[in-house]
C-alpha cells in the first residue's frame, strides 16, 4: 500500500491519541499540522520531526501542502466548519465523534463528500473497543444462536461535572450531553442491532450540582433495529464506573465488561440441569481466570515496551485508525451513516426534556469600575469569595477562563465577567485596570515537565504582579496554598513566621512552584502583597476526596500518605473567603508583605474525615494507612516504569515530599486570627454542616413533566 499524506487538524488532547495510532499505521505519514493556536500547532509539529509543515488554517495548508487525508480533531461545534473545506478539496476525512451537532450539518457533510468523491468516515472509536470486537466475534460466529435482545449499562464519572466544569461544551444543551458521552454506547449498540431504526427516550430526574445549573445526567433508552431489541441505561455522573453488555440470544448469552475487559459465554450442554447449572459455572469462572491472566500477561509485556499500550481506549483507537485508513486506500465504506444516525437520536432525545435556560452572564461595558478584581474567581474558592464580597456590598470583576454556563451568583448586577487567563497580558491590564485590589486564585497552567509547571505558574503570578504595579494597584493578595511549606516533621509547629520550604527542588511539580512563586511576589517591592496559604479546604463546591488524605484511585478507598491519624489542617472554603477579605480591608502596613497560613480550627484526622463522610454520604468508604518506607517503594518502581518507557523531565521519588504530603506538622494559626480578626469553624456540628452534608446528592424538586407544564 502506498504511503498516505496525512494531516493533522487541530492540536488539541486528542490528537496525541490519533498521533500515536497514526505511528501504528504503516502506509500513513503525518505531514502537516492545522490550528489557529500556532504556538499550539508548533508543539506539537517539533514532537513529530523538522520535516512537519505548521499551519493556522486549512486554506494556506491546501495550497502549500498535497493532502491525501486530514484527521480533524477541533470541538464538536466546529466539527462543520472544520472539515468542509477539506472535503471540498477532494481529501478524505477521519471526522472525531460526533459527527456534528445537528443531523443538518452532518448533511452539509455528506453532500460535500459526495460531490467531490472525498472519503468521510467518523471516528466512533468504541466499536473497535477490544472486549466489544470479542464480543461481537462471538456473536457473529453463530456461537449461541441468533441475537434477540441487547441489554446495556453506561454509569461513568464526569470528571467536568465533579470540578464544575460548567463552561463545556457538552453542558450547553441537553443534546451535547448526549454527543459527547452518550454516543459511545449508543454506537455499540448500533453496531449490535445492525442500524438502529427506533429508539424511544426517557430521561431521568434533572439534577442540580450548582445553583443555575440543571442537567439530566440519567436516561433510559428503548430501540430495535434490523437485527434485534435493545436497552440502555445511561448513568453520567457515575461514582462506580460500570460499561457492560448483554447479549441475548437463542442458544445462550454473551456478558461483556467494558472497563473490565471481560468476555464470558453463558450456554446450555447436554447434561441434566443440576449438571449443567454446574458446569455452567465452572466454565464461567475458568474464563474470568482465564482473563485476568490475559490481562496481566498484557499489562506486564507493556511495561517491560514489549507491546504497545494495552488499555482498551488506545487499541480502540489504532484499530479505529486502521480500518479508516484501509477504508480511504480500497475506497470502500467511505461514507458510511452511522455518524448521521446517531446524532439524529441524540438530537431527537434531547427534545423530550425543558430545562429552565441558562443564564448568560453580562457583557462589562468599557467604562465600568469594581472594587476588586478576582483572578480565578469561578473555581472553588472564588466562587465563594465572589458571593461574600457581593453580599458585602462589594462590586467584583471576576477574570475566569470559560464564562459559559456559569452558577447563578454570577449573573448578580455587581458583578463583571471577563474572559481570558493570568498568561493573556491584554486580558489582566483590562481587568486589573478597573479595581484598585486585585485577588489572584488562577491557578497558572500545568504542563508537560515540572519545569513547565513552575514556568506557568509563577510567569503568571509574575505577570499579574508586573501589571498591578503598573496600574498602581493599593494591594494585591496572592493565594498560594499550604503545599508550599514543609510539614514532614511532626515536631515542628509552623506559624506566620514560616518560611516557605527551602528545599523546593526536592518537592513535587505543584509545591516546587508554588514555593517559587512566593518567591518571585516577595522579590518585587513595586506592589504591596499578601500571601494566604489555605490548607486543606473544604466545603460547598469543592469535591469532598481531597487529595491531602491521600491517593484516590477511586472514591471508595483513600491509600493515605501515613497511617492518617494525626490531626490534618481542614479549612473551610468560606472560612478562606473570609481571610480573603479581611486581607484586603485591613490596614495596608498591618499586611503587606506577610503570609498567612489559613487552618480552621476543626481538625479531623485523615481515617475521621472519612468515616464522617462514608457516615454522612451512606458509602463504604475506606481509608488505607501507610508507611512512608512503602510509599517510597512504589514511587521508585513508578519512577521506573516511566523511565522505562522513556518518560523524560519527571523527578525522582522524594523522601521530603513524601513526609510533607502527610502534614504532621502542627499549624499555629494564633497570629493570623489577630492581625485579621479571623474567626474560623471551630464547631464539629457545623464543621459537618459545612464540609460533608453538602455533598449529600440533590436533585430537583420538580419532576421534568412539572418543568415543561410551568
Amino acid at each position: 500500500m502506498a504511503t498516505r499524506q496525512v494531516g493533522i487538524v487541530g492540536a488539541g488532547f486528542i490528537a496525541g491519541a490519533h498521533i500515536a495510532a497514526l505511528r501504528q499505521v504503516k502506509s500513513a505519514e503525518i505531514v502537516a499540522i492545522v490550528d489557529p493556536n500556532k504556538a499550539r500547532a508548533s508543539t506539537v509539529g517539533k514532537s513529530l520531526g523538522n520535516d512537519v509543515r505548521v499551519f493556522t488554517c486549512a486554506d494556506d495548508c491546501l495550497s502549500s501542502v498535497s493532502l491525501d487525508a486530514v484527521h480533524v480533531l477541533t470541538p464538536p461545534p466546529v466539527h462543520e466548519a472544520s472539515a468542509l473545506p477539506w472535503l471540498k478539496a477532494g481529501i478524505d476525512v477521519l471526522l472525531e465523534k460526533p459527527m456534528a451537532e445537528t443531523v443538518a450539518q452532518c448533511d452539509a457533510l455528506l453532500g460535500a463528500a459526495a460531490k467531490s468523491d472525498a472519503g468521510l468516515i467518523i471516528n466512533h472509536n468504541f466499536v473497535y473497543h477490544p472486549t466489544f470486537a470479542r464480543a461481537r466475534r462471538l456473536l457473529e460466529n453463530g456461537r449461541v444462536g441468533q441475537l434477540r435482545q441487547v441489554q446495556m449499562r453506561y454509569a461513568v464519572p464526569l470528571r467536568q461535572m465533579a470540578a464544575r466544569q460548567f463552561g463545556h461544551w457538552m453542558f450547553n444543551e441537553p443534546r451535547n450531553l448526549l454527543l459527547e458521552q452518550v454516543i459511545h454506547p449508543l454506537s455499540q449498540l448500533d453496531v449490535l442491532l445492525g442500524g438502529i431504526t427506533f429508539m424511544e427516550a426517557k430521561p431521568g430526574p434533572a439534577q442540580s450540582p450548582a445553583e443555575g445549573i440543571n442537567l439530566v445526567t440519567d436516561w433510559q433508552f428503548s430501540s430495535a433495529g434490523a437485527d434485534g431489541q435493545g436497552q440502555l441505561q445511561v448513568f453520567l455522573g457515575a461514582s462506580f464506573p460500570s460499561w457492560t453488555i448483554s447479549i441475548l440470544c437463542d442458544d445462550g448469552v454473551i456478558e461483556a465488561d467494558i472497563f473490565e475487559g471481560r468476555v464470558t459465554v453463558r450456554s446450555a450442554h447436554n447434561d441434566i440441569p443440576p449438571l449443567d447449572m454446574g458446569k455452567r459455572n465452572l466454565i464461567a469462572g475458568l474464563q474470568g481466570v482465564a482473563e485476568g491472566a490475559r490481562a496481566i500477561g498484557e499489562f506486564s509485556a507493556e511495561m517491560l515496551r514489549l507491546m504497545p499500550a494495552s488499555d482498551g481506549f488506545t487499541r480502540s483507537m489504532i484499530a479505529s485508525v486502521q480500518v479508516a485508513h484501509e477504508n480511504f486506500a480500497s475506497r470502500k465504506d467511505l461514507r458510511p451513516d452511522r455518524g448521521q444516525r446517531l446524532v439524529g437520536l441524540c438530537e431527537a432525545a434531547a427534545t423530550t426534556i425543558r430545562l429552565p435556560t441558562i443564564q448568560q452572564v453580562k457583557i462589562p461595558q468599557a467604562n465600568e469600575k469594581y472594587d476588586v478584581a478576582v483572578l480565578g474567581g469561578t473555581g472553588f474558592i472564588g466562587q465563594h469569595l465572589v458571593s461574600h464580597l457581593v453580599n458585602a456590598g462589594k462590586r467584583v470583576a471576576v477574570m475566569a477562563r470559560n464564562t459559559a454556563n456559569l452558577p447563578a451568583i454570577f449573573d448578580h448586577p455587581s458583578i463583571g465577567v471577563f474572559r481570558g487567563s493570568i498568561a493573556d497580558r491584554t486580558a489582566l491590564e483590562d481587568i486589573l485596570s478597573r479595581a484598585p485590589s486585585a485577588v489572584n486564585l488562577a491557578h497558572g497552567g500545568g504542563g508537560a515537565n515540572r519545569d513547565e509547571v513552575a514556568k506557568n505558574m509563577v510567569g503568571g503570578a509574575e505577570m499579574v504582579a508586573q501589571i498591578a504595579a503598573q496600574l498602581g494597584l493599593e494591594r494585591l493578595i496572592f493565594v498560594s496554598s499550604s503545599a508550599a511549606l514543609y510539614l514532614g516533621d511532626e515536631n515542628d509547629v509552623i506559624t506566620i513566621e514560616t518560611p516557605p520550604d527551602p528545599l523546593p527542588d526536592e518537592r513535587g511539580d505543584y509545591a516546587r512552584a508554588k514555593v517559587l512563586a512566593e518567591h518571585a511576589m516577595f522579590a518585587q517591592q513595586a506592589v504591596p502583597v499578601v500571601i494566604l496559604r489555605p490548607a486543606v479546604v473544604v466545603g460547598e463546591g469543592g469535591s469532598p476526596f481531597h487529595s491531602a488524605l491521600g491517593a484516590y484511585e477511586n472514591e471508595t478507598h483513600c491509600a493515605g500518605w501515613n497511617a492518617g491519624r494525626n490531626p490534618l489542617p481542614f479549612v473551610l472554603a468560606e472560612d478562606v473567603a473570609d481571610a480573603i477579605i479581611k486581607s484586603l480591608e485591613a490596614d495596608l502596613e498591618t499586611v503587606k508583605n506577610k503570609t498567612f497560613n489559613l487552618a480552621g480550627d476543626v481538625r479531623w484526622s485523615a481515617r475521621q474525615y472519612t468515616e464522617e463522610l462514608a457516615n454522612g454520604l451512606r458509602r463504604p468508604l475506606k481509608f488505607h494507612g501507610s508507611q512512608v518506607r512503602m510509599l517510597m517503594a512504589m514511587e521508585w518502581l513508578r519512577w521506573s516504569v516511566k523511565k522505562v518507557a522513556g518518560r523524560m523531565g519527571i523527578m525522582e521519588p522524594s523522601d521530603r515530599d513524601i513526609r510533607s504530603r502527610g502534614m504532621v506538622a502542627h499549624i499555629d494559626t494564633t497570629e493570623e486570627k489577630r492581625l485579621l480578626d479571623w474567626h474560623p469553624c471551630a464547631d464539629e456540628a457545623m464543621f459537618r454542616a459545612r464540609a460533608i452534608d453538602v455533598h449529600k446528592p440533590k436533585t430537583t424538586a420538580a419532576s421534568l413533566e412539572e418543568k415543561a407544564a410551568a
